[in-house]
């Protein structure tokens, strides 16, 4: 398939936005004075959708945040009452099933991932106990990534299934949006379904599959990306360098089993944080 062209300017707003909103990656930068001068206006423009994005959020859970002790939920959902016997598990899962909000997850997922080293207050049976029950992505991903820290990858194959269907998508939205929830898991066998979109014909899903193979592959997976180092545009080929330094430094093992500052780093945040 040809690769439609596209304007520098456009390529690297998709790079920066994709680096910011999900993987915090700093500041490209190029030899041409004027390409950097691009990338600080772009900078800027991402700024400002962020700022335009969080005031939603605030409308949407603003009474909720201003009812509840951030702290105090997390220590009620972490601790066993007299009369209660409803296992850590089950707490959770009321607690999420009776709180429609995204601070809910927030403060779910950071339970679980508080709970990630004490299999026996939260075991792997309710790990996947509440994999099974739930909806939302990310409180699925933080499940999953606890129980390959724990040493089983099960759930981290489910993801990857699950988002097959999104990376064979026709509308290249679908193929991105797939993409970067993989890119979040950290995972080594997410790098293999990403693998492919590399050459994707789509500008913008080859730019967030590199950036996807950045977060989740290892040095067994350069040769994806070898090819496009000498990419005629050059987002992508400084990205595919990138890319290669960046995954040259970890080896075949690194990333097939999650850590805690994997989890860590793509918990959703908390109300006021």
């Amino acid at each position: 398939m040809s690769i439609p062209r596209y304007s520098n300017k456009h390529l690297i707003l998709a790079a920066c936005i994709g680096a910011a909103a999900s993987y915090g990656v700093a500041s490209v930068l190029l030899d041409d004075s004027a390409a950097r001068e691009q990338i600080a206006a772009l900078e800027n423009k991402i700024h400002a959708l962020e700022l335009v994005q969080k005031p939603v959020l605030a409308q949407e859970d603003n009474a909720t945040t201003q009812a509840l002790d951030i702290e105090q939920i997390r220590k009620d959902l972490s601790t066993r009452f007299i009369g209660d016997e409803r296992t850590f598990g089950e707490k959770l899962r009321d607690f999420v099933a009776e709180n429609a909000h995204q601070q809910t997850i927030a403060i779910a997922c950071k339970v679980v991932a508080d709970l990630a080293e004490n299999p026996d207050t939260l075991t792997n049976q309710e790990l996947v106990s509440l994999y099974e029950n739930q909806t939302n992505p990310e409180f699925k991903r933080v499940l999953a990534q606890v129980l390959s820290l724990r040493g089983d990858n099960s759930l981290m194959e489910k993801q990857v299934i699950e988002a097959q269907a999104a990376l064979k998508s026709g509308k290249p939205a679908e193929r991105q949006k797939a993409l970067v929830e993989l890119g979040k898991s950290h995972y080594a066998g997410a790098a293999n379904a990403i693998a492919p979109l590399v050459q994707d014909g789509d500008m913008s899903v080859q730019l967030d599959a590199l950036l996807a193979l950045r977060a989740t592959g290892n040095e067994s997976h350069i040769h994806y990306v070898e090819s496009l180092v000498d990419h005629p545009d050059p987002s992508v080929s400084w990205l595919a360098n990138d890319v290669i330094n960046s995954l040259q430094n970890l080896s075949s093992k690194a990333r097939t089993k999650l850590n805690s500052a994997d989890i860590a780093a793509e918990l959703p945040p908390l109300p006021g944080s």
